[in-house]
Protein backbone atom coordinates (compact mmCIF):
# COMPACT_ATOMS: atom_id res chain seq x y z
CA UNK A 1 0.00 0.00 0.00
CA UNK A 2 1.40 3.23 -1.09
CA UNK A 3 2.85 5.31 1.81
CA UNK A 4 -0.07 8.33 3.05
CA UNK A 5 2.51 10.81 3.10
CA UNK A 6 3.67 10.01 -0.20
CA UNK A 7 0.39 10.24 -1.48
CA UNK A 8 -0.38 13.89 -0.59
CA UNK A 9 2.65 14.79 -1.57
CA UNK A 10 1.73 12.95 -5.63
CA UNK A 11 -1.87 15.15 -5.08
CA UNK A 12 0.06 18.09 -4.56
CA UNK A 13 2.35 18.10 -7.57
CA UNK A 14 -0.66 16.87 -9.53
CA UNK A 15 -2.70 20.04 -8.57
CA UNK A 16 0.28 22.35 -8.75
CA UNK A 17 0.50 20.99 -11.98
CA UNK A 18 -2.92 21.61 -13.58
CA UNK A 19 -3.00 24.71 -11.32
CA UNK A 20 0.21 25.89 -14.23
CA UNK A 21 -1.66 24.76 -16.91
CA UNK A 22 -4.76 26.92 -16.25
CA UNK A 23 -1.91 30.11 -15.73
CA UNK A 24 -0.08 29.50 -19.06
CA UNK A 25 -3.57 29.42 -20.64
CA UNK A 26 -4.85 32.06 -19.26
CA UNK A 27 -1.67 33.86 -20.33
CA UNK A 28 -2.34 33.86 -23.91
CA UNK A 29 -5.43 35.72 -23.22
CA UNK A 30 -4.71 39.10 -24.55
CA UNK A 31 -5.59 41.51 -21.88
CA UNK A 32 -5.92 44.34 -23.93
CA UNK A 33 -8.74 42.57 -26.52
CA UNK A 34 -10.78 45.12 -27.78
CA UNK A 35 -9.19 48.24 -27.62
CA UNK A 36 -9.50 50.58 -30.39
CA UNK A 37 -6.88 50.31 -33.69
CA UNK A 38 -5.00 53.05 -33.54
CA UNK A 39 -5.36 55.48 -36.29
CA UNK A 40 -1.84 56.17 -36.99
CA UNK A 41 -2.46 60.09 -36.55
CA UNK A 42 0.97 61.87 -35.36
CA UNK A 43 2.03 65.22 -33.78
CA UNK A 44 5.33 67.18 -35.17
CA UNK A 45 7.08 68.38 -32.42
CA UNK A 46 7.76 71.34 -34.65
CA UNK A 47 5.78 74.76 -33.06
CA UNK A 48 2.84 75.70 -35.10
CA UNK A 49 2.76 78.45 -37.55
CA UNK A 50 3.12 81.14 -36.61
CA UNK A 51 3.59 80.00 -32.79
CA UNK A 52 1.48 82.88 -31.39
CA UNK A 53 -0.90 85.22 -32.80
CA UNK A 54 -4.65 86.64 -31.72
CA UNK A 55 -7.87 85.66 -31.08
CA UNK A 56 -9.46 84.88 -35.18
CA UNK A 57 -6.06 84.50 -36.26
CA UNK A 58 -5.03 81.29 -38.67
CA UNK A 59 -2.25 78.56 -37.29
CA UNK A 60 -0.93 75.59 -39.25
CA UNK A 61 0.02 72.40 -37.16
CA UNK A 62 2.20 69.86 -38.82
CA UNK A 63 0.84 66.47 -38.01
CA UNK A 64 0.13 63.34 -40.09
CA UNK A 65 -2.65 60.73 -40.78
CA UNK A 66 -5.60 63.00 -40.29
CA UNK A 67 -7.19 62.85 -44.25
CA UNK A 68 -9.01 59.83 -43.68
CA UNK A 69 -10.86 61.29 -40.64
CA UNK A 70 -11.37 64.72 -42.07
CA UNK A 71 -15.31 64.31 -41.37
CA UNK A 72 -14.80 62.76 -37.80
CA UNK A 73 -12.28 65.80 -36.31
CA UNK A 74 -13.02 68.14 -33.17
CA UNK A 75 -10.27 70.33 -32.66
CA UNK A 76 -9.38 72.24 -29.23
CA UNK A 77 -6.97 75.47 -28.10
CA UNK A 78 -6.42 75.07 -24.66
CA UNK A 79 -9.87 73.34 -24.41
CA UNK A 80 -11.57 75.71 -26.44
CA UNK A 81 -13.32 74.09 -29.76
CA UNK A 82 -11.47 75.95 -32.33
CA UNK A 83 -12.93 75.90 -35.90
CA UNK A 84 -10.82 73.70 -38.48
CA UNK A 85 -10.41 75.74 -41.97
CA UNK A 86 -7.77 72.78 -43.83
CA UNK A 87 -6.64 69.71 -43.83
CA UNK A 88 -3.96 68.21 -45.56
CA UNK A 89 -1.66 65.21 -45.51
CA UNK A 90 0.81 66.78 -43.50
CA UNK A 91 -1.05 69.85 -41.95
CA UNK A 92 -3.54 71.09 -40.18
CA UNK A 93 -5.10 75.07 -40.23
CA UNK A 94 -7.73 76.41 -37.86
CA UNK A 95 -8.52 79.44 -36.45
CA UNK A 96 -8.15 80.88 -33.26
CA UNK A 97 -11.08 81.04 -31.45
CA UNK A 98 -12.73 84.16 -29.81
CA UNK A 99 -11.73 83.49 -25.39
CA UNK A 100 -8.91 81.31 -26.35
CA UNK A 101 -6.16 81.37 -23.82
CA UNK A 102 -2.78 79.61 -24.57
CA UNK A 103 -2.41 76.44 -24.58
CA UNK A 104 -1.97 73.06 -25.89
CA UNK A 105 -3.76 71.62 -28.90
CA UNK A 106 -5.97 68.75 -29.10
CA UNK A 107 -7.32 66.79 -31.65
CA UNK A 108 -10.27 64.11 -30.96
CA UNK A 109 -11.50 61.62 -33.03
CA UNK A 110 -13.92 59.07 -32.39
CA UNK A 111 -13.02 58.97 -28.51
CA UNK A 112 -9.20 58.91 -29.22
CA UNK A 113 -7.85 62.11 -27.99
CA UNK A 114 -4.04 63.40 -29.50
CA UNK A 115 -2.23 66.09 -27.90
CA UNK A 116 0.05 68.55 -30.17
CA UNK A 117 2.56 71.47 -29.26
CA UNK A 118 1.09 74.84 -27.63
CA UNK A 119 0.08 77.83 -29.14
CA UNK A 120 0.16 81.08 -27.43
CA UNK A 121 -2.70 83.58 -27.31
CA UNK A 122 -1.45 87.57 -27.82
CA UNK A 123 -4.18 89.96 -26.06
CA UNK A 124 -3.86 93.01 -23.76
CA UNK A 125 -2.35 90.67 -20.95
CA UNK A 126 1.23 89.15 -20.86
CA UNK A 127 4.61 88.61 -18.74
CA UNK A 128 6.73 91.09 -19.47
CA UNK A 129 9.78 89.75 -21.12
CA UNK A 130 12.25 92.80 -19.96
CA UNK A 131 11.45 91.59 -16.30
CA UNK A 132 14.77 90.08 -15.14
CA UNK A 133 14.14 87.39 -13.20
CA UNK A 134 14.88 84.14 -14.39
CA UNK A 135 14.79 81.36 -11.42
CA UNK A 136 13.05 83.36 -8.35
CA UNK A 137 13.03 82.24 -5.13
CA UNK A 138 12.82 78.55 -3.48
CA UNK A 139 10.12 79.50 -1.45
CA UNK A 140 7.04 81.45 -1.05
CA UNK A 141 7.49 85.64 -1.29
CA UNK A 142 4.71 87.03 1.23
CA UNK A 143 4.86 91.00 0.41
CA UNK A 144 6.71 93.00 -1.89
CA UNK A 145 7.95 96.47 0.24
CA UNK A 146 8.32 99.09 -2.86
CA UNK A 147 10.88 101.57 -1.75
CA UNK A 148 11.14 105.24 -3.30
CA UNK A 149 14.05 104.82 -5.74
CA UNK A 150 12.10 102.23 -7.87
CA UNK A 151 13.74 99.16 -5.70
CA UNK A 152 11.78 96.47 -4.15
CA UNK A 153 12.39 94.63 -1.04
CA UNK A 154 10.54 90.97 -1.50
CA UNK A 155 10.00 88.95 2.13
CA UNK A 156 8.69 85.49 3.00
CA UNK A 157 10.22 82.00 3.74
CA UNK A 158 12.98 81.32 0.86
CA UNK A 159 16.92 80.82 1.26
CA UNK A 160 18.24 81.62 -2.44
CA UNK A 161 17.01 84.69 -5.18
CA UNK A 162 18.21 84.30 -8.61
CA UNK A 163 20.95 81.59 -7.72
CA UNK A 164 22.61 83.93 -5.86
CA UNK A 165 23.18 83.08 -2.08
CA UNK A 166 26.62 82.25 -0.70
CA UNK A 167 28.17 82.10 2.36
CA UNK A 168 29.50 85.68 2.30
CA UNK A 169 26.25 86.90 1.19
CA UNK A 170 23.25 84.98 2.12
CA UNK A 171 19.54 85.22 1.71
CA UNK A 172 17.14 84.45 4.51
CA UNK A 173 13.84 85.71 4.56
CA UNK A 174 14.50 89.27 2.78
CA UNK A 175 15.87 90.12 -0.74
CA UNK A 176 16.29 93.42 -2.56
CA UNK A 177 16.15 93.99 -6.08
CA UNK A 178 15.76 96.19 -9.15
CA UNK A 179 12.66 97.66 -10.07
CA UNK A 180 13.10 94.63 -12.85
CA UNK A 181 13.77 91.97 -10.53
CA UNK A 182 17.77 92.11 -11.00
CA UNK A 183 19.39 90.86 -7.31
CA UNK A 184 21.19 93.62 -5.31
CA UNK A 185 23.43 92.22 -2.98
CA UNK A 186 24.34 95.24 -1.38
CA UNK A 187 21.58 95.64 1.15
CA UNK A 188 22.77 95.49 4.77
CA UNK A 189 20.38 92.17 5.71
CA UNK A 190 23.60 90.08 6.97
CA UNK A 191 22.48 86.59 7.03
CA UNK A 192 19.05 88.28 6.83
CA UNK A 193 15.85 86.42 9.24
CA UNK A 194 16.28 83.15 11.31
CA UNK A 195 12.66 81.69 9.99
CA UNK A 196 10.06 83.44 7.65
CA UNK A 197 8.78 86.94 7.53
CA UNK A 198 5.21 87.30 6.41
CA UNK A 199 4.64 91.48 7.05
CA UNK A 200 6.63 94.74 6.96
CA UNK A 201 5.73 98.42 7.17
CA UNK A 202 7.89 101.37 6.60
CA UNK A 203 7.97 103.87 9.52
CA UNK A 204 7.87 107.57 9.42
CA UNK A 205 11.58 108.02 9.83
CA UNK A 206 12.71 105.54 7.11
CA UNK A 207 13.05 102.68 9.17
CA UNK A 208 11.17 99.09 8.75
CA UNK A 209 9.04 96.77 11.35
CA UNK A 210 8.90 92.86 10.16
CA UNK A 211 6.99 90.80 11.35
CA UNK A 212 7.08 86.64 11.04
CA UNK A 213 7.72 83.90 12.86
CA UNK A 214 11.73 84.18 13.11
CA UNK A 215 14.08 84.14 16.22
CA UNK A 216 17.29 85.80 14.95
CA UNK A 217 17.96 88.44 12.28
CA UNK A 218 21.42 88.66 10.95
CA UNK A 219 22.14 86.19 13.97
CA UNK A 220 21.55 88.21 16.46
CA UNK A 221 19.28 86.44 19.06
CA UNK A 222 16.60 87.83 21.73
CA UNK A 223 13.98 88.13 18.86
CA UNK A 224 10.16 86.67 18.97
CA UNK A 225 8.90 86.90 15.70
CA UNK A 226 8.53 90.81 15.33
CA UNK A 227 12.22 93.68 15.60
CA UNK A 228 13.15 97.08 13.15
CA UNK A 229 15.39 97.35 10.65
CA UNK A 230 17.00 100.40 10.01
CA UNK A 231 16.52 101.81 6.34
CA UNK A 232 19.31 100.19 4.71
CA UNK A 233 18.25 96.98 6.30
CA UNK A 234 20.62 96.26 9.06
CA UNK A 235 18.61 95.19 12.42
CA UNK A 236 18.20 98.08 14.76
CA UNK A 237 20.65 97.14 17.85
CA UNK A 238 22.17 98.83 21.05
CA UNK A 239 23.89 97.76 23.45
CA UNK A 240 23.07 97.06 26.73
CA UNK A 241 24.66 96.44 30.64
CA UNK A 242 23.97 93.36 31.59
CA UNK A 243 24.84 91.09 34.81
CA UNK A 244 28.63 90.08 34.69
CA UNK A 245 29.17 86.58 36.31
CA UNK A 246 32.76 86.88 35.49
CA UNK A 247 34.11 89.87 36.40
CA UNK A 248 37.46 89.08 35.31
CA UNK A 249 35.73 89.73 31.61
CA UNK A 250 34.56 92.87 31.45
CA UNK A 251 33.40 92.56 27.50
CA UNK A 252 30.38 90.14 29.55
CA UNK A 253 28.95 93.09 31.60
CA UNK A 254 27.84 93.95 27.83
CA UNK A 255 25.49 93.01 25.32
CA UNK A 256 24.53 93.98 21.77
CA UNK A 257 20.58 93.18 21.41
CA UNK A 258 17.89 94.73 19.15
CA UNK A 259 16.39 98.09 19.93
CA UNK A 260 12.98 97.42 19.71
CA UNK A 261 12.74 95.41 22.52
CA UNK A 262 8.88 93.20 22.38
CA UNK A 263 8.47 90.24 21.24
CA UNK A 264 5.63 87.70 20.73
CA UNK A 265 4.73 84.22 21.50
CA UNK A 266 3.31 82.80 17.95
CA UNK A 267 3.55 84.09 14.61
CA UNK A 268 2.95 87.73 13.03
CA UNK A 269 0.79 87.75 10.31
CA UNK A 270 0.62 91.47 10.13
CA UNK A 271 2.12 94.70 11.32
CA UNK A 272 0.70 98.51 10.79
CA UNK A 273 2.21 101.44 11.86
CA UNK A 274 -0.22 104.35 13.21
CA UNK A 275 0.79 107.46 15.06
CA UNK A 276 4.67 106.06 15.57
CA UNK A 277 2.93 102.69 17.55
CA UNK A 278 2.82 99.31 15.37
CA UNK A 279 -0.08 96.80 15.89
CA UNK A 280 0.73 93.71 15.33
CA UNK A 281 -2.52 90.99 14.31
CA UNK A 282 -1.39 87.30 14.50
CA UNK A 283 -1.80 83.84 15.63
CA UNK A 284 0.14 84.47 19.08
CA UNK A 285 -0.86 84.16 22.75
CA UNK A 286 1.74 86.42 24.91
CA UNK A 287 3.86 89.39 24.62
CA UNK A 288 7.09 89.63 26.22
CA UNK A 289 9.59 91.75 26.70
CA UNK A 290 13.56 91.32 28.28
CA UNK A 291 14.68 92.81 31.71
CA UNK A 292 18.33 93.16 30.44
CA UNK A 293 19.34 94.80 33.51
CA UNK A 294 18.78 91.06 35.38
CA UNK A 295 20.29 89.02 32.50
CA UNK A 296 23.43 87.85 31.27
CA UNK A 297 25.11 87.32 28.04
CA UNK A 298 24.10 83.79 27.57
CA UNK A 299 20.48 84.10 30.05
CA UNK A 300 17.90 86.40 29.33
CA UNK A 301 14.99 87.32 32.04
CA UNK A 302 11.65 87.74 30.09
CA UNK A 303 8.44 89.60 31.50
CA UNK A 304 5.18 87.93 29.89
CA UNK A 305 1.78 89.23 29.39
CA UNK A 306 -1.14 87.42 28.14
CA UNK A 307 -1.97 88.93 24.97
CA UNK A 308 -3.43 87.29 22.26
CA UNK A 309 -3.98 87.55 18.16
CA UNK A 310 -4.34 91.46 18.65
CA UNK A 311 -2.04 94.08 20.42
CA UNK A 312 -0.68 97.52 20.21
CA UNK A 313 3.07 98.62 21.11
CA UNK A 314 5.34 101.20 21.69
CA UNK A 315 7.61 102.63 19.14
CA UNK A 316 10.51 101.20 22.41
CA UNK A 317 8.48 97.83 22.02
CA UNK A 318 6.63 97.85 25.31
CA UNK A 319 3.07 96.83 25.52
CA UNK A 320 0.39 99.75 24.95
CA UNK A 321 -2.05 98.63 27.77
CA UNK A 322 -4.72 100.94 26.48
CA UNK A 323 -5.16 98.81 23.51
CA UNK A 324 -7.39 95.47 23.37
CA UNK A 325 -6.48 95.43 27.24
CA UNK A 326 -8.51 94.41 30.28
CA UNK A 327 -7.19 95.96 33.20
CA UNK A 328 -9.12 93.80 35.56
CA UNK A 329 -7.53 90.22 34.29
CA UNK A 330 -4.37 91.95 32.91
CA UNK A 331 -4.44 90.38 29.69
CA UNK A 332 -6.04 91.10 26.39
CA UNK A 333 -9.97 90.37 26.47
CA UNK A 334 -11.30 87.47 24.82
CA UNK A 335 -9.68 85.76 21.85
CA UNK A 336 -11.11 84.85 18.69
CA UNK A 337 -12.93 81.36 18.50
CA UNK A 338 -10.56 81.02 15.30
CA UNK A 339 -8.21 82.35 13.73
CA UNK A 340 -7.06 85.92 12.25
CA UNK A 341 -6.00 84.66 8.36
CA UNK A 342 -5.61 88.07 7.09
CA UNK A 343 -5.79 92.18 8.43
CA UNK A 344 -5.74 95.67 6.76
CA UNK A 345 -5.78 99.16 8.47
CA UNK A 346 -7.86 102.09 6.78
CA UNK A 347 -6.03 105.38 6.98
CA UNK A 348 -7.82 106.31 10.52
CA UNK A 349 -5.91 103.83 12.49
CA UNK A 350 -8.80 101.22 12.77
CA UNK A 351 -8.14 97.65 11.81
CA UNK A 352 -10.43 95.21 9.67
CA UNK A 353 -9.45 91.09 10.55
CA UNK A 354 -10.79 88.50 8.73
CA UNK A 355 -10.84 84.80 9.37
CA UNK A 356 -12.76 81.40 10.69
CA UNK A 357 -13.90 83.03 13.49
CA UNK A 358 -17.88 83.60 14.57
CA UNK A 359 -17.12 85.37 17.76
CA UNK A 360 -14.30 87.84 19.07
CA UNK A 361 -13.98 89.34 22.13
CA UNK A 362 -17.28 87.75 23.57
CA UNK A 363 -19.30 89.38 20.56
CA UNK A 364 -21.04 87.64 17.77
CA UNK A 365 -18.35 88.53 14.51
CA UNK A 366 -19.24 86.36 11.69
CA UNK A 367 -15.90 86.25 10.07
CA UNK A 368 -14.67 89.82 9.95
CA UNK A 369 -14.34 92.62 12.54
CA UNK A 370 -13.76 96.19 12.64
CA UNK A 371 -11.22 97.30 15.94
CA UNK A 372 -11.47 100.54 17.21
CA UNK A 373 -8.56 102.80 18.08
CA UNK A 374 -8.68 101.27 21.25
CA UNK A 375 -8.93 97.43 19.90
CA UNK A 376 -12.05 97.37 20.81
CA UNK A 377 -14.63 96.01 18.04
CA UNK A 378 -16.21 98.77 16.54
CA UNK A 379 -20.14 98.95 16.93
CA UNK A 380 -20.10 101.40 13.84
CA UNK A 381 -19.02 98.64 10.81
CA UNK A 382 -21.75 97.89 8.92
CA UNK A 383 -21.18 94.84 7.75
CA UNK A 384 -24.24 93.38 9.33
CA UNK A 385 -24.39 89.31 9.63
CA UNK A 386 -21.13 89.20 8.06
CA UNK A 387 -19.78 86.29 5.89
CA UNK A 388 -21.33 82.76 6.18
CA UNK A 389 -18.35 80.96 6.00
CA UNK A 390 -14.15 81.66 6.36
CA UNK A 391 -12.83 84.82 4.58
CA UNK A 392 -9.58 84.37 3.43
CA UNK A 393 -8.01 87.45 2.80
CA UNK A 394 -8.80 91.39 2.15
CA UNK A 395 -7.45 93.58 0.15
CA UNK A 396 -7.88 97.70 -0.34
CA UNK A 397 -7.25 100.02 -3.51
CA UNK A 398 -6.83 103.51 -2.15
CA UNK A 399 -8.01 105.08 -5.63
CA UNK A 400 -11.44 103.08 -6.10
CA UNK A 401 -12.26 103.15 -2.11
CA UNK A 402 -12.77 99.26 -2.25
CA UNK A 403 -12.08 96.54 -0.36
CA UNK A 404 -12.30 93.00 -1.57
CA UNK A 405 -12.88 89.80 0.43
CA UNK A 406 -12.68 86.56 -0.38
CA UNK A 407 -13.16 82.86 0.96
CA UNK A 408 -15.32 79.96 1.18
CA UNK A 409 -18.57 82.34 1.76
CA UNK A 410 -21.46 81.96 -0.28
CA UNK A 411 -23.74 85.22 1.34
CA UNK A 412 -22.43 88.40 3.04
CA UNK A 413 -24.44 90.33 4.70
CA UNK A 414 -27.24 88.15 3.38
CA UNK A 415 -26.84 88.87 -0.02
CA UNK A 416 -25.40 86.68 -2.66
CA UNK A 417 -21.32 86.38 -2.63
CA UNK A 418 -20.09 83.23 -4.16
CA UNK A 419 -16.82 83.48 -2.44
CA UNK A 420 -15.95 86.92 -3.46
CA UNK A 421 -17.28 90.68 -2.28
CA UNK A 422 -16.45 94.40 -2.89
CA UNK A 423 -16.98 95.97 0.28
CA UNK A 424 -17.10 99.63 0.95
CA UNK A 425 -15.19 101.24 3.78
CA UNK A 426 -18.40 101.31 6.06
CA UNK A 427 -18.57 97.71 5.80
CA UNK A 428 -21.75 97.83 3.13
CA UNK A 429 -21.86 95.42 0.49
CA UNK A 430 -21.03 97.53 -3.17
CA UNK A 431 -23.57 95.72 -5.05
CA UNK A 432 -22.21 96.85 -8.46
CA UNK A 433 -19.81 93.65 -8.67
CA UNK A 434 -21.37 90.29 -9.01
CA UNK A 435 -19.16 87.19 -9.37
CA UNK A 436 -19.86 84.79 -11.98
CA UNK A 437 -20.42 81.28 -12.51
CA UNK A 438 -17.20 79.16 -11.11
CA UNK A 439 -16.44 76.04 -12.28
CA UNK A 440 -13.39 73.41 -11.31
CA UNK A 441 -12.77 74.55 -8.14
CA UNK A 442 -12.38 78.29 -6.01
CA UNK A 443 -10.65 81.77 -5.41
CA UNK A 444 -7.53 82.46 -3.21
CA UNK A 445 -6.77 86.00 -4.13
CA UNK A 446 -8.83 89.47 -5.49
CA UNK A 447 -7.18 92.60 -5.33
CA UNK A 448 -8.58 95.51 -7.59
CA UNK A 449 -6.16 97.64 -9.53
CA UNK A 450 -6.38 101.53 -9.63
CA UNK A 451 -7.86 101.39 -13.46
CA UNK A 452 -10.48 99.35 -11.19
CA UNK A 453 -9.86 96.04 -13.07
CA UNK A 454 -9.53 93.03 -10.67
CA UNK A 455 -7.04 90.21 -10.56
CA UNK A 456 -8.24 87.27 -9.26
CA UNK A 457 -6.52 83.82 -8.76
CA UNK A 458 -7.43 80.28 -7.54
CA UNK A 459 -7.74 76.67 -8.38
CA UNK A 460 -10.57 77.10 -10.97
CA UNK A 461 -11.00 76.17 -14.86
CA UNK A 462 -13.79 77.81 -15.81
CA UNK A 463 -15.61 81.48 -15.25
CA UNK A 464 -19.11 82.39 -16.89
CA UNK A 465 -17.88 78.90 -19.30
CA UNK A 466 -14.83 80.46 -20.24
CA UNK A 467 -11.78 78.09 -19.51
CA UNK A 468 -9.78 80.18 -17.66
CA UNK A 469 -7.21 78.12 -15.63
CA UNK A 470 -6.55 79.54 -11.81
CA UNK A 471 -6.13 82.89 -13.06
CA UNK A 472 -8.41 86.05 -14.79
CA UNK A 473 -9.02 89.34 -14.89
CA UNK A 474 -12.37 91.31 -14.54
CA UNK A 475 -14.07 94.42 -14.77
CA UNK A 476 -15.38 95.91 -11.96
CA UNK A 477 -18.55 94.91 -12.40
CA UNK A 478 -17.29 91.33 -12.33
CA UNK A 479 -17.18 90.33 -16.03
CA UNK A 480 -14.42 89.60 -17.94
CA UNK A 481 -12.28 91.75 -18.93
CA UNK A 482 -11.68 91.90 -23.33
CA UNK A 483 -8.70 91.05 -24.17
CA UNK A 484 -7.05 90.57 -21.09
CA UNK A 485 -8.16 86.74 -20.57
CA UNK A 486 -5.45 85.30 -23.08
CA UNK A 487 -3.00 84.12 -20.25
CA UNK A 488 -2.79 79.99 -19.95
CA UNK A 489 -2.58 78.45 -17.10
CA UNK A 490 -1.68 79.00 -13.69
CA UNK A 491 -0.16 77.30 -10.56
CA UNK A 492 -0.05 78.18 -7.25
CA UNK A 493 -1.10 80.94 -4.57
CA UNK A 494 -0.83 84.76 -5.07
CA UNK A 495 0.21 86.45 -1.88
CA UNK A 496 0.50 89.99 -2.95
CA UNK A 497 0.75 92.69 -5.98
CA UNK A 498 2.16 95.69 -6.61
CA UNK A 499 1.40 97.97 -9.38
CA UNK A 500 3.94 99.78 -11.39
CA UNK A 501 5.17 100.35 -14.68
CA UNK A 502 7.10 98.48 -17.57
CA UNK A 503 10.19 99.75 -19.32
CA UNK A 504 8.23 100.55 -22.58
CA UNK A 505 5.37 102.45 -20.26
CA UNK A 506 2.91 100.47 -20.11
CA UNK A 507 0.44 100.10 -16.57
CA UNK A 508 2.27 96.34 -15.55
CA UNK A 509 1.70 94.51 -12.09
CA UNK A 510 3.94 92.39 -10.15
CA UNK A 511 2.95 89.40 -8.68
CA UNK A 512 4.51 87.15 -6.17
CA UNK A 513 3.39 84.48 -4.04
CA UNK A 514 4.21 80.39 -4.21
CA UNK A 515 4.11 80.83 -8.04
CA UNK A 516 5.22 77.56 -10.04
CA UNK A 517 3.64 78.29 -13.30
CA UNK A 518 1.83 81.39 -15.42
CA UNK A 519 1.08 81.29 -18.76
CA UNK A 520 2.04 77.92 -19.06
CA UNK A 521 5.79 78.72 -18.16
CA UNK A 522 7.88 77.98 -15.05
CA UNK A 523 7.39 81.22 -12.60
CA UNK A 524 10.03 81.14 -10.18
CA UNK A 525 7.15 82.45 -7.04
CA UNK A 526 7.39 86.36 -8.89
CA UNK A 527 5.95 87.44 -12.21
CA UNK A 528 5.63 90.59 -13.78
CA UNK A 529 2.27 91.06 -16.17
CA UNK A 530 2.08 94.15 -19.04
CA UNK A 531 -1.62 95.38 -19.29
CA UNK A 532 -1.76 97.32 -22.31
CA UNK A 533 -4.76 99.47 -22.84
Amino acid sequence: MMNTKKWCFLCIILFAGLSSCKKSSDLKVDPYAGGKEPLGIRFSNALPKPASGISGADVVYQITGLLPYKDKIKCYLNETEATVTEITDKTIKLKVPEGASSGGVTIVIDGQIFFGPEFTVTGKAGIDPTFKTVIGTNGIINQIMPLNNGNMMLIGSFTDYEKSTSKKVPISGIVLTSPDGQYIPTAAFGAGAGGSLTSMVKLTNGQYMVGGAFSTFNKRKSIGNITRLNANGSLDSTIVEVVNLTPLQPKNSFDTVAAFNGALMGQVSKVFSYNNKVIVVGGFNSYYEHFYERSTRDTKVLGFIRMESLLRMEASGGLDSTYNYNKATKSSYERPNGFFYDAIMQSDGKVIVVGSFTKFQGKAANYIARVDNNGIIDPGFQVGAGADGLISSIRYNATTGKYLLCGSFKTFNGKPANGVVMMNSNGTVDESFSLGKLEGGSIGFAAQLSDGKILVSGSFNKYNNVIRQGFMILNANGTLAEGYNNTGMFQGVVSDIYETTSPLGFPAVVIVGYISKFDNKAAGNIVRLVLRP
